[in-house]
């Protein structure tokens, strides 16, 4: 891979997890997110299941990507982890 396409990939992952964060609740299939994000299918799968691997998407079982969300007991657990 090149450094220009380094650079394209992280950009777009940047932008993919941007729009997830920034928008409470959106929900994509990766086709949206293809036409979306103007990419190719491969492209898209993989940075959607990058996002997904970094716990910042998830997956539901009929393919919907999301906002990861913790559930709450985890999301305290943690946050007193972190505190300390």
């Amino acid at each position: 891979m090149t450094t220009a396409s380094s650079t394209r990939i992280g950009t777009l992952v940047l932008r993919m997890q941007g729009a997830f964060l920034d928008t409470p609740g959106l929900t994509l299939t990766t086709r949206e997110a293809e036409r979306r994000f103007d990419v190719d299918d491969v492209t898209c799968q993989a940075v959607l299941g990058v996002l997904v691997d970094a716990g910042v998407l998830a997956k539901t079982r009929n393919g919907v990507f999301t906002r990861y969300y913790p559930r709450p007991e985890l999301a305290a657990s943690l946050g007193k982890f972190y505190a300390a």
